[in-house]
């Protein structure tokens, strides 16, 4: 795995709702643009962010997660994790979006991504 697929991994868990402690996303617009163009331009760089998310899960009580995004608790990370990374390389996620979840709050445009399926998931 390269390390764009490593940070992207990193980035993507630290700002789980459910996580105990959320570090910040990126030192500015300008890294996260850099961010989102990697995720966007490669294909296997997203793939394989997606699965490094998955494998760290999204918390121990995935719960009111998995009711936010109406889906059984099983399927939570998956969801999460493809919503999330997608949401970041198709631009419908924000710097701003992630910054208010690692604060507790959740933006209308989280809202979205996290309730509109990607992928099928």
């Amino acid at each position: 795995m390269s390390m764009k697929s490593i940070a992207a991994a990193l980035i993507l868990s630290s700002c789980l709702p459910v996580g105990p402690a959320w570090s910040q996303i990126a030192t500015g617009e300008q890294e996260f643009q850099q961010l989102a163009a990697a995720l966007k331009a490669d294909d296997v760089e997203r793939r394989s962010a997606i699965n490094t998310c998955i494998a760290q899960g999204v918390g121990a009580d995935p719960t009111g997660l998995a009711e936010l995004m109406s889906l059984p608790v099983e399927k939570t990370a998956e969801a999460w994790c493809t919503r999330m990374t997608n949401g970041i390389a198709e631009g419908k996620l924000t710097l701003a979006d992630i910054n208010a979840l690692n604060e507790g709050t959740l933006t209308p445009g989280a809202r979205l991504v996290l309730t509109t399926p990607s992928e099928g998931k």
